[in-house]
C-alpha cells in the first residue's frame, strides 16, 4: 500500500513538473516560431506555424538592429559589471559572514531592504547627477549603475554560502601567515566555484537583459546595448511584428545558451549551504 502511494505520489509531482515546464516555455516556443513567419502571417494568426519558415528574418534583424555593435557593447557592459561584481560580493560576503557585530548584522538587513526599492524612484537624482559627472551617455556610467544595482542580492548570497565553510580554515591560513585577502583568494575562492558561478550567471543576465537604463542614460545609436534594439522596429505608423519576434530570439539566445550551458553550477549556487 504504502509502495503504491509513493508511486502515485511520484507520478503526479512528475506531471506537475512536464506541466509547470511546459508553462514556461510556451512563450519561447511562440516567439521562436513567430520570429519565423512574415508580418502579414503574424496579424491574420498571432501564433502559428512557419509555412514556409522565413530564415531571412533573422539576418535582416541582425543588419537593421545593428546588432554586432550592440552585442560588443552588450558584452563589455555585462561582463565588465558582473567581475566587478564578483569580487566585491565575495569579499564583502566573507567579511559579513566572519564578523559578529550588529553593525553585519545592519548591513545584510539593509541590503534586503534596498532590494525592495524601484527603479524608478531614483531615476531621476541618479540621471541629474551623472549628468553633472558627465556620465550620461558613456558605458562606464552605465557599469557603476549595473554594479551597485547588483551588489545587495549577490552579498547576501555570498554571505549565506561563505558562512558554512569552517572558520577553521581560515585560522589554519591566517597562522601561516595569510592575509585576510589571502585567505579570501586562497581558500574562499576555491571553494565557492558554485556561488561565485551563479553571482556571474545573474549579474550577466540582469545586465544583458535590462532595458531602462540602458535606453535613458545611452542615448547615441553606437553606445546602445542588445536589450534597446526593439525600437527600431516600432514606428507611428505601426509595427514589424516578426522584426520584433526576431529581434527578441536574438537578443535572449546567448543568455538561454549560456544557462544551459552552467546550469549545473547555478543550481549548486543556488542550494548549497555546506562544503563537500
Amino acid at each position: 500500500m504504502m509502495k503504491h502511494k509513493k508511486k502515485r505520489n511520484s507520478i503526479i509531482l512528475h506531471l506537475t513538473l512536464m506541466l509547470l515546464a511546459l508553462i514556461q516555455v510556451t512563450p519561447l516556443l511562440a516567439a521562436l516560431m513567430n520570429s519565423l513567419r512574415t508580418n502579414a502571417a503574424i496579424k491574420k494568426v498571432a501564433v502559428g506555424i512557419p509555412l514556409p519558415p522565413q530564415f531571412s528574418n533573422f539576418l535582416k534583424a541582425w543588419t537593421i538592429g545593428g546588432y554586432f555593435t550592440a552585442f560588443t557593447n552588450s558584452i563589455l557592459v555585462s561582463i565588465a559589471s558582473s567581475v566587478v561584481v564578483l569580487a566585491f560580493s565575495i569579499i564583502g560576503g566573507y567579511f559579513l559572514s566572519r564578523t559578529s557585530l550588529r553593525f553585519s548584522k545592519f548591513l545584510l538587513i539593509y541590503f534586503g531592504v534596498s532590494l525592495s526599492i524601484p527603479t524608478f524612484s531614483f531615476l531621476v537624482p541618479v540621471y541629474y547627477s551623472f549628468a553633472s559627472l558627465n556620465l550620461v551617455n558613456t558605458h562606464i556610467g552605465l557599469i557603476i549603475i549595473y554594479i551597485a544595482m547588483n551588489m545587495p542580492f549577490n552579498i547576501m548570497l555570498a554571505s549565506s554560502f561563505i558562512s558554512q565553510i569552517p572558520k577553521a580554515l581560515d585560522e589554519a591560513a591566517i597562522i601561516d601567515g595569510c592575509s585576510p585577502y589571502q585567505v579570501i583568494g586562497r581558500i574562499i575562492f576555491p571553494l565557492a566555484k558554485p556561488v561565485i558561478t551563479t553571482i556571474l550567471l545573474i549579474s550577466f543576465v540582469n545586465t544583458w537583459n535590462e532595458y531602462t537604463l540602458a535606453n535613458i542614460f545611452l542615448q547615441k545609436p553606437e553606445l546602445k546595448t542588445a536589450a534597446t534594439r526593439y525600437v527600431l522596429f516600432v514606428g507611428e505608423r505601426g509595427s514589424d511584428l516578426s522584426m520584433i519576434y526576431t529581434a527578441g530570439i536574438i537578443t535572449m539566445l546567448p543568455i538561454v545558451i549560456l544557462f544551459f550551458l552552467l546550469q549545473n553550477y547555478f543550481i549548486d549556487g543556488m542550494t548549497s549551504g555546506s562544503v563537500k
